[in-house]
């Protein structure tokens, strides 16, 4: 018996971890597009992107953007990525900053 529950929770350890790895890859792949679009692709406001998830995250499963600019010639972007993980809700918030001038300009 002791040995099935260390399996088990052997089991969800590892998916927890797979889970988070594919939801860092997700935001740093979509804050990399971004910064390649440059400054004045971004538009202030919330964007939905739950439906360039992956579908190996759990169901229930969503993504948002709102960009905002604190100061003149900077654009924040707030990324959030949740799902279900064994019926708890996993959240994940990243914060990028681009520049209208670019990366070490």
């Amino acid at each position: 018996l002791s040995l099935n529950q260390v399996t088990a929770n052997y089991v969800h350890i590892n998916q927890r971890g797979r889970y988070l790895s594919l939801a860092n890859s997700y935001a740093e792949s979509k804050l990399e597009k971004l910064r390649n679009q440059g400054f004045n692709a971004l538009s202030n406001g919330t964007t939905n992107l739950t439906s360039e998830l992956t579908s190996q995250l759990p169901p229930s499963r969503s993504a948002s953007m709102t960009v905002t600019s604190p100061s003149t010639g900077i654009k924040q972007v707030d990324l959030t990525v949740s799902y279900k993980d064994q019926g708890q809700t996993q959240t994940y918030s990243y914060t990028s900053y681009i520049g209208e001038l670019g990366v070490g300009q």
